[in-house]
């Protein structure tokens, strides 16, 4: 599984509709690893937001997931997709 993570409010929005999360200006989808889920929350969302894990089986995405470095100079590698994550590909919401 990888993980996309979002505030809660804007899921509540968007949970009926098709595309869940489109690629970036980068040109791909921010994603992590379970074990990356902290860090990501702690530094890009705001300290006492409601924040959502949707878990995604990277397998049922119409692209190749790829490991690459993080947009903020981490060493570490995150999950990147090239294109859109749909609905159908979350298989679990999960509140951190």
């Amino acid at each position: 599984m990888i993980f996309y993570l979002m505030d809660a409010k804007e899921w509540d929005s968007r949970r009926h509709e098709s595309l869940v999360a489109v690629p970036g200006p980068e040109g791909f989808v921010h994603c992590c690893d379970q074990h990356q889920m902290g860090l990501v929350r702690e530094n890009y969302f705001p300290t006492g937001s409601t924040v959502v894990a949707l878990n995604i089986d990277p397998t049922a995405l119409d692209s190749e997931t790829r490991y690459e470095p993080g947009s903020g100079g981490e060493l570490e590698r995150f999950p990147h997709v090239p294109g859109s994550i749909r609905r159908p590909d979350v298989v679990e919401v999960t509140v951190l």
